[in-house]
């Protein structure tokens, strides 16, 4: 469990962090939005150990970050948004390199291959890859000191849509592993698809903590939506949203599930009287 308490970071005059608190559980997903500048980063880096805040208090897993900074390092990874590998090195260079430093066993080592879908790369050169490779490889490198917290700064920017889904994929199977993962991306369905958790942060506040499905919940709409697992086809009569979500009212839901069923489209969830989360962020982002 991470729980952050009052915490201040200043730069200069300008408060980064306003006396932010939010508790993060074990092994939960946590989504973290907020416009450019919200204080997004700055987060991450004080829970990183790269900068250090100016009041409050934060415990991660029973450590304090002020004294136990190098305890909480070795259980956590932080997967930033720049590639941060030697691109003159083929994948398998890279990934010894790196479990050197962070003294990673050969089960994690093995572990961060195969999560990442490495095995058929391991001696081509970085810079060869493709973008999507070139996240996953950065990934790998973030597993390999087989942490309990990881940290994902937008690591899918760039990313054709085979590959964000397959990164997608991977970063949701962590959660069978116990790893705690808190993730900032500008893209809503990333969020909508992964996490159990969303953190609204605006001007160095939190200003809005909840689980994914009552955020998303608006009793008041007549809309449904119905999470779906994956559709690239148009189809004429079903409201599509980004191959993840069809759009539908109470008046049409039947109608609409005879639809789905005819296409034999698979249904993850449906969620009555649902918005979706970028409208709902656009609202408590204009409040």
């Amino acid at each position: 469990m991470i729980k952050i308490k009052n915490v201040t970071k200043k730069y200069g005059e300008l408060k980064a962090l306003n006396e932010i608190s939010l508790e993060i559980k074990e092994g939960s997903i946590l989504g973290l939005l907020g416009v450019n500048g919200a204080g997004k980063t700055t987060l991450l880096s004080i829970l990183n150990g790269l900068i250090e805040i100016d009041s409050g208090d934060i415990e991660v897993f029973g450590l304090d970050i002020k004294s136990d900074k190098k305890e909480i390092n070795n259980i956590s990874s932080i997967i930033p948004q720049h590639l941060a590998f030697y691109e003159k090195l083929t994948v398998k260079e890279n990934l010894d390199f790196f479990s050197k430093i962070q003294n990673a066993t050969q089960e994690n080592y093995t572990k961060a291959i195969e999560i990442n879908s490495l095995e058929n790369l391991l001696s081509q050169e970085a810079s060869t890859l493709s973008g999507g490779q070139k996240r996953r490889l950065n990934i790998a490198i973030g597993l390999l000191n087989n942490p309990k917290i990881i940290y994902f700064d937008e690591p899918t920017v760039g990313v054709d849509p085979k590959s964000r889904n397959e990164i997608l994929d991977s970063i949701k199977s962590y959660k069978k592993l116990g790893i705690t993962v808190i993730y900032t991306s500008h893209y809503m369905t990333e969020i909508e698809r992964i996490c159990d958790e969303v953190a609204i942060i605006s001007k160095g506040q939190i200003v809005e903590h909840d689980t994914l499905e009552n955020m998303l919940s608006n009793r008041v709409s007549d809309k449904i939506c119905i999470e779906i697992i994956h559709s690239d086809r148009k189809i004429d009569a079903l409201d599509i949203k980004n191959d993840l979500t069809i759009q539908t009212t109470e008046s049409k839901l039947f109608e609409t599930l005879a639809t789905i069923k005819e296409n034999n489209i698979a249904i993850k969830q449906i969620r009555y009287g649902s918005t979706s989360l970028e409208k709902h962020f656009l609202d408590v982002s204009e409040k």
